[in-house]
């Protein structure tokens, strides 16, 4: 009997359990979604990394000799020692590649989708996917390969990934890969000959990772060629994928947390409403001699069918919508093969405590009401309202406003709760569309200040290592003599040794520097160095401190005074100009070279090894925003969603609630429409003051994942448009206005017999 009067009053009030439903739905698959979407992140690339054996560290010099890498395999837990020699290539249509000319490919072995593996012996050369991808490579096909005055025409042997080539960019100063100018390739280092066959690069597999220090510190002593080693967790590409993951446990945490946390309050209330509309009935039920606990599971059953259902389909949605959805845009720029969402048991015991929290809440509504007498239980419960709240109508300025307002007043002040979480759920919804759009919008305010106030130049020149001070003149007499160098530094702080690097400028204003509140500032001074504020704030510096450094490849340590900070959204560095550096004793000699000349017919310029136009690096950029974009536009999605849900869950407990008093009204003679007016009025109310407080929250928490989530070498804030907030607020507001006056023409149908007589 008691099933049968579960369904049939799911049936009743069908329009909210499933408002229960789709809450507890939503919550759920935001949040395992995310979850299963960044767990699934980590371990694909943990069992990438360990069945494709990564190696631990990367020694940097000019030449490694035989007898430098048998020296380097004799060092105490050194597992295994690989020598390579890694260049900046060109090929067919002047596009990049990464050249790495190998012996072995025992250490950070290829993951081979097409071809065969690596062979020493073997002639050809084997790509990384993605290039091969975008520009149509095949197995077998010829690529032609040039280097300085060496040119190599190869056949495809294999088309992989590399696990220290997960993330790859041409240069620091782009942020977004572009497959198809830039690519990874990997030859056999008898393909060069013999008099070019050196190895700038040592790759070392360390058997215990709690000593890679100890390891590091040795190489450094004892091989002199070692100009610098570091480990793997602080190259680019591993630190380019880890942080994403980073930034991605920080949404989890903050997205799903609050679509989770604002459904489960509209839910809770939804049952504790739904509960206490069977007050007559539980009266009934304990009259006729129904069990006390008998009653209790009846009730629970409705709360935990309901949550147990929407709990399991959010977990397979956000596996397979949300997950997959995400999965696939980060493995658009991550060369990491198979990735796939893994679901932890987080989000299953998540989901276990949403089922158990309705069926506990539920359960003390419930037992609240059976602990009164059957015979009270049979009467309507009056609500709990003081005598001079309700009085507030009659006094001061609330004496002058109109019926309606004055009924919604007591209304508000009769239900506290439901107020309260009315604006608790749509405040949400208005921060979390802030926050989406708000993101957008600082992402773009980044671009501006990255591509047009800092980077005053139109193309960068990359020039090469070796360049002759005869051949960097004559690149300066046609191109300009506006030059910088970025050196690769370690600070010591104590006993605390850390990797950065020092920019040197000589650029005059085709490289600007901004402060804090985005402003031109100078860099100009040759008494010391600059730092960037984010630095400054993560180490403690402050101005007048001395930092102790040196450059890799140099033991000698120098010591500098910070006379000044500056903002750099992409890196937190040290910066200083040619003449203190030159000051210090230490060579200038330029990496690149800035110019606003016309250079886009020009594909190749001797001595240069790259050629970068800074509209194309302005383009990767806009191309990361594009699948930001996508991840932005689901969060708005979800957002606008369960704001919907909620105001119609809200708007329709309120309506039910307040049926008995509108059949009062009606028989009082008042009309449908005034009877509307009163009910959207206090929607509106509500949906106001909810975006009052949601818009200022919203712009807060944006600022907060900047500054916490994204990765230590960024510096972004919030920077959010006026036109934001305003559509924010009226796309709110318009959602609450539209579902109050859906709701609103159900004033018509109300029998007022059967609503006056239902609370006798």
């Amino acid at each position: 009997m008691l099933k049968k009067k579960m369904l049939r009053d799911i049936r009743k009030n069908l329009s909210q359990f499933i408002t229960i439903f789709l809450m507890v739905f939503i919550g759920v698959m935001a949040y395992a979604g995310i979850e299963s979407y960044m767990d699934g992140m980590e371990k694909t690339a943990n069992k990438y990394y360990q069945e494709n054996n990564l190696q631990d560290l990367n020694v940097m010099g000019a030449n490694f000799t035989e007898e430098d890498l048998k020296e380097i395999k004799k060092i105490e837990n050194v597992k295994d020692a690989e020598r390579k020699l890694t260049l900046n290539g060109t090929t067919d249509g002047d596009r990049t590649l990464l050249l790495s000319f190998i012996e072995t490919n025992n250490i950070s072995k290829f993951y081979v989708f097409e071809g065969e593996g690596f062979n020493p012996e073997s002639e050809g050369v084997w790509i990384d996917k993605y290039y091969a991808d975008e520009n149509n490579y095949k197995i077998g096909d010829e690529i032609t390969i040039k280097y300085d005055k060496i040119e190599l025409k190869e056949k495809v042997k294999g088309i992989v990934n590399i696990p220290d080539h997960v993330y790859d960019v041409k240069d620091s100063s782009e942020i977004y890969p572009d497959h198809k100018e830039f690519g990874v390739a990997y030859l056999s280092i008898n393909e060069l000959p013999e008099y070019f066959r050196i190895f700038n690069n040592v790759m070392v597999d360390v058997d215990n990772k709690d000593k890679k220090d100890e390891v590091k510190n040795k190489i450094e002593e004892k091989v002199e060629n070692a100009i610098a080693v570091t480990n793997i967790e602080d190259g680019a590409s591993y630190t380019s994928y880890q942080g994403e993951i980073d930034e991605g446990k920080t949404y989890i945490g903050v997205f799903s947390g609050l679509f989770l946390f604002i459904a489960m309050l509209s839910v809770i209330t939804t049952m504790t409403r739904v509960v206490k509309k069977q007050r007559v009935q539980i009266g009934t039920l304990k009259a006729l001699g129904f069990k006390k606990s008998k009653i209790l599971l009846h009730y629970i059953g409705y709360g935990f069918w309901i949550s147990l259902v929407a709990s399991l389909a959010g977990l397979v949605g956000g596996y397979y919508l949300i997950g997959n959805f995400f999965i696939s845009m980060e493995m658009a720029f991550f060369e990491m093969p198979n990735g796939a969402p893994s679901m932890n048991i987080s989000s299953y015991i998540m989901a276990v405590l949403v089922v158990l929290t309705v069926s506990f809440i539920t359960y003390l509504t419930c037992r609240k009401i059976l602990k009164e007498n059957a015979a009270e239980t049979l009467r309507s419960k009056l609500p709990n309202v003081k005598n001079n709240s309700l009085n507030i109508t009659t006094r001061g300025i609330f004496k002058k406003l109109g019926f309606s307002s004055k009924w919604n007043i007591r209304d508000i002040v009769r239900n506290k709760m439901r107020t309260f979480m009315g604006i608790a759920g749509v405040t949400g919804c208005a921060m979390l569309i802030v926050c989406a759009f708000g993101m957008f919008d600082s992402m773009n305010y980044f671009i501006e200040l990255q591509f047009e106030k800092l980077y005053n130049f139109n193309y960068k020149l990359v020039l090469n290592e070796n360049i002759s001070k005869e051949n960097l003149n004559k690149i300066e007499e046609k191109y300009g003599a506006n030059t910088s160098k970025t050196l690769g530094i370690e600070i010591k702080n104590g006993d605390i040794k850390e990797a950065n690097n020092v920019f040197v400028t000589d650029a005059n204003e085709l490289i600007r520097f901004v402060n804090k509140d985005g402003e031109f500032t100078e860099v100009n001074s040759d008494e010391g160095i600059y730092v960037t504020y984010k630095l400054a704030e993560t180490k403690g510096y402050k101005m007048g401190d001395e930092i102790s450094w040196h450059i890799y490849g140099d033991n000698k340590y120098y010591t500098s005074k910070i006379i000044g900070f500056n903002k750099d959204p992409q890196n937190q560095n040290v910066t200083m100009t040619r003449k203190y550096l030159e000051s210090l004793g230490v060579e200038y000699k330029p990496d690149s070279l800035y110019t606003n000349q016309d250079l886009k017919d020009v594909k190749e310029i001797e001595n240069v090894e790259l050629i970068q136009d800074k509209n194309a690096l302005k383009d990767g950029m806009e191309n990361m925003l594009q699948t930001m974009r996508k991840m932005i536009i689901l969060i708005i999605v979800i957002a606008i969603l369960l704001g919907a849900i909620i105001i119609y869950n809200l708007g329709i407990l309120s309506y039910t609630e307040k049926q008995y008093q509108f059949a009062t009204l009606k028989v009082l003679g008042f009309k449908d429409k005034k009877i509307r007016k009163i009910f959207t009025e206090q929607n509106n109310w509500i949906a106001i003051i909810s975006i009052i407080i949601g818009i200022p929250l919203g712009y807060y928490l944006t600022d907060w994942l900047f500054k916490t989530a994204i990765e230590e070498h960024y510096d972004f804030g919030a920077s959010i448009k006026m036109i934001t907030y305003v559509i924010a607020g009226v796309g709110t507001f318009i959602v609450s206005y539209v579902v109050s006056k859906i709701l609103a023409r159900k004033v018509k149908n109300i029998d007022m017999v059967t609503s006056l007589k239902g609370n006798e």
